[in-house]
């Protein structure tokens, strides 16, 4: 028999009725299948909120086997309409501007790699009084060396003087991506999900606060961050 989810069912709309009183001063939840803001979910508004009378007012002290099972299939009926309502913020998954690793432009580029390599980065951002003023990758280092050699590169090449390789009109700029915070996580699954289709694949999105390549750098995010 298929474990009777019950108690997680209710433990979730329990979570949406604070929901819907602390935010929109709602008490009865019938009252959002009028609202014409949610007409999409009236259907499962309805279905989650009759499943949960019925729960709320079963004698759970009788023995024997439940008369009323709550499947896996309803227990995600009622995530999808908490995350419908309450969409999961991508500031809440992503890494913050003070765990980003953001060179200045005056900084050494070998410095960099050193640092990306050791940590696995493939693209970090160049910022300057806050701002991204450029993006660097490995691709970057490998362009510079097939363009002016491996002499031009040492301890002291600065960001500030390989510009042209860091703009953002550059061939690896189809690789990232920026977005402001209030995206949804569900809008950036959607994005790293679309590139896969194309030839040039999206391996990070940063975070500005106005979701523009000249914002302010708020954090970033990558497929990785999704999954965990």
């Amino acid at each position: 028999m298929e474990e009777n989810k019950a108690g997680q069912f209710l433990e979730r709309y329990r979570e949406i009725e604070e929901w819907a009183l602390n935010t929109l001063n709602v008490h009865e939840m019938k009252d959002l299948e009028q609202m014409p803001k949610y007409k999409n979910l009236r259907s499962n508004l309805a279905f989650c909120r009759v499943l949960r009378n019925l729960l709320s007012h079963y004698d759970w002290s009788k023995s024997g086997n439940d008369m009323l099972i709550v499947t896996e299939q309803a227990l995600r009926q009622v995530d999808n309409l908490y995350y419908a309502l309450n969409p999961l913020n991508l500031m809440r998954i992503a890494l913050r501007v003070g765990q980003v690793f953001a060179p200045a432009p005056t900084d050494s580029v070998m410095a960099a790699v050193k640092v990306m390599a050791r940590n696995g980065y493939s693209y970090v951002p160049i910022v300057e009084n806050h701002q991204i003023v450029g993006v660097f990758s490995a691709k970057t280092l490998m362009r510079i060396v097939a363009e002016c050699g491996g002499a031009s590169i040492d301890d002291n090449l600065k960001f500030n003087q390989i510009t042209d390789y860091i703009a953002f009109a550059d061939e690896s700029a189809a690789h990232y991506g920026f977005i402001n915070p209030n995206t949804t996580v569900e809008d950036v699954y959607l994005k790293f999900q679309r590139s896969k289709s194309r030839r040039i694949r999206l391996d990070v999105l940063f975070i500005t606060h106005n979701g523009l390549a000249n914002g302010v750098l708020q954090g970033m995010v990558t497929p990785a961050d999704l999954i965990q």
